[in-house]
């Protein structure tokens, strides 16, 4: 988490001023009548371009900012920043498995366990969508052709009060720990 928010700050801290920095010599630039083909004028309208594009559109497809979700009267609300919001109507939400992983060591079979089951899903034609904050929990949510990775703070809290308002949902929780994988299955 610590990363993240360093990166979210990080990322635009730099690269915003650096185009701003970029954008302006290219206006001097041609202002002073410096032709458009010329190496200086096409080099800084490049790098104005990749530190617009740093600035932004990373922190847009990467996950560097928290992400928040909200419980509401007829389904789950995902939210972040640089991302449009996505509403779950809980009807269309068919299944969770929740990963929660123990600190500690984990035997590498248990993990492979995680990859393995990430790539059946994948492979039977489902999406993900990463809303994560974090690696040691993260909450699967099939809906649709998609899948939705989120990771709330605390998980079973999450999941149970998800199963009050979805009763139809299934539902397993994978506890990865120093002793291997628990599997619950929810009904």
């Amino acid at each position: 988490m610590t990363k993240r928010k360093l990166l979210g700050i990080i990322i635009p801290g730099i690269n915003l001023p650096l185009f701003v920095f970029s954008a302006y010599n290219t206006v001097t630039l041609y202002l002073a009548g410096v032709p458009t083909n010329s190496e200086d004028f096409i080099s800084n309208i490049l790098v104005s371009a990749a530190t617009l594009a740093l600035g932004l559109v990373l922190p847009f497809m990467v996950p560097v900012y928290t992400s928040r979700y909200t419980l509401e009267e007829s389904g789950l609300r995902i939210r972040r920043l640089l991302k449009r919001s996505v509403f779950l109507p809980y009807k269309e939400i068919v299944r969770a498995e929740v990963y929660i992983r123990e600190p500690g060591d984990v035997p590498e079979e248990a993990l492979n366990y995680t990859k393995v089951s990430a790539e059946r899903l994948r492979k039977s034609g489902l999406g993900f969508v990463d809303f994560t904050n974090s690696e040691a929990n993260i909450v699967l949510l099939m809906s649709g052709s998609k899948i939705y990775m989120i990771s709330p703070a605390k998980p079973r809290a999450f999941l149970k009060n998800l199963k009050k308002r979805a009763p139809k949902l299934t539902a397993r929780i994978i506890e990865l720990n120093a002793k291997g994988k628990n599997i619950q299955e929810l009904e």
